[in-house]
């Protein structure tokens, strides 16, 4: 693997992204399911920070990906599984992140109704 250098304060930035987008949900995750439901406005935060954390996570590893792999894969969700192939996370957070990354095509792109009880 031939490394460029990374981007520590993109990196960080994006960290920090990721922590304010758990902080916010951790306020939802023991939300009576009926209650949440029922509040619109909830629920468009929660997808709200959803997407932001994803979309951040994405960039880390898109990063990652350019810098350490030198590789541009096609879709997010490959992103993260280049990544558990090469060791840099295990394949089981990879496996988890891809599904986070369609996850958030759903939520951005709406292909299919998304089960809102799910987000808690």
């Amino acid at each position: 693997m031939h490394e460029q250098s990374l981007n520590i304060n993109k990196i960080r930035e994006k960290v920090s992204d990721i922590k304010e987008a758990i902080s916010f949900l951790k306020g939802y995750a023991h939300e009576k399911e009926e209650i949440f439901i029922s509040n619109p406005e909830a629920v468009g935060a929660v997808r709200y920070y959803f997407i932001m954390l994803i979309e951040a996570a994405m960039n880390i590893a898109n990063h990652l990906c350019s810098r350490l792999l030198e590789k541009a894969p096609s879709n997010y969700a490959e992103t993260f599984l280049l990544l558990g192939k090469q060791g840099i996370i295990t394949p089981e957070l990879a496996d988890r992140l891809a599904r986070m990354a369609r996850f958030r095509n759903l939520l951005v792109h709406g292909y299919a109704k998304v089960d809102d009880r799910k987000m808690l």
